[in-house]
């Protein structure tokens, strides 16, 4: 229950958005929520519920470190949600 707020906004994108990577997730996430998230209570929500799945991955460019991969999350369709 306590992160059940952030969970339903997450949804709410997806289902708006379609699949997005996780570091745009927390973009909006920290721009519409007054509390916002970290980054790694984001990837234990997205990780941990069975209503996101895994979807694919995309490279983020880093000024510092060149290039990493950020997974791409979208909704699972055994949960009654389509992408």
């Amino acid at each position: 229950m306590k992160t059940l707020r952030l969970r339903l906004k997450i949804v709410e994108y997806l289902e708006k958005n379609g699949p997005q990577p996780t570091n745009i997730i927390q973009d909006y996430l920290n721009d519409t929520t007054r509390h916002g998230t970290t980054p790694s209570q984001l990837g234990n929500i997205l990780s941990k519920n069975k209503e996101f799945r895994k979807v694919g991955t995309t490279m983020k460019a880093s000024i510092i470190s060149g290039h990493y991969e950020v997974q791409v999350w979208g909704l699972s369709t055994e949960h009654g949600r389509a992408e």
